[in-house]
């Protein structure tokens, strides 16, 4: 018997996935410098065994979804990141965008969701695309719940670590 993610996987499988944004950070960090993936105090709830995870998850997809929201905030969280590996890991960070189709969704569009008043201008702007056929993947349980409740297809991706270990 496959589980609920597993059928959310397979139904989407060859299609479109959107990745939230401390996944994606994870993804380009994990691309650039794995060994930083433990260490780097925005991701020190990950492994390298985690990366390798999430590389081998995305590979079912055709397209990666991404929005300048997400992006935003995977760049303004690589920041902590230490002087001397900046310019080498933004350079990666340039290279990996070709990977990535950007989705733009307005302010006012997304100001107008019901989740921009519980979650904030990225979320909304996720709910706003994941309104048409797309997977969402997320570690962020608020943002999980709340698009499960609008019956939009979701995987967190704190359950699929927990299988894997």
């Amino acid at each position: 018997m496959i589980s609920y993610p597993q059928r959310l996987i397979f139904k989407h499988r060859g299609g479109s996935v959107l990745v939230d944004s401390n996944l994606l950070l994870l993804w380009f960090v994990g691309v650039f410098r794995r060994e930083l993936i433990g260490t780097y105090k925005r991701l020190n709830t990950f492994s390298s065994e985690h990366f390798d995870l999430l590389a081998e998850f995305l590979k079912s997809f055709r397209k990666i979804v991404t929005t300048p929201n997400i992006l935003t905030e995977v760049s303004n969280l690589s920041g902590a990141l230490t002087d001397h590996i900046k310019p080498h890991y933004f350079a990666s960070f340039t290279n990996s965008l070709d990977l990535l189709q950007e989705e733009y969704v307005r302010t006012t569009e997304a100001a107008a969701n019901p989740l921009f008043f519980r979650l904030g201008l990225t979320d909304a702007v996720i709910a706003t695309v994941a309104a048409r056929p797309i997977l969402v993947i997320t570690t962020d349980f608020e943002l999980y719940y709340r698009l499960q409740g609008l019956r939009v297809d979701v995987v967190n991706f704190n359950h699929q670590r927990r299988f894997s270990a």
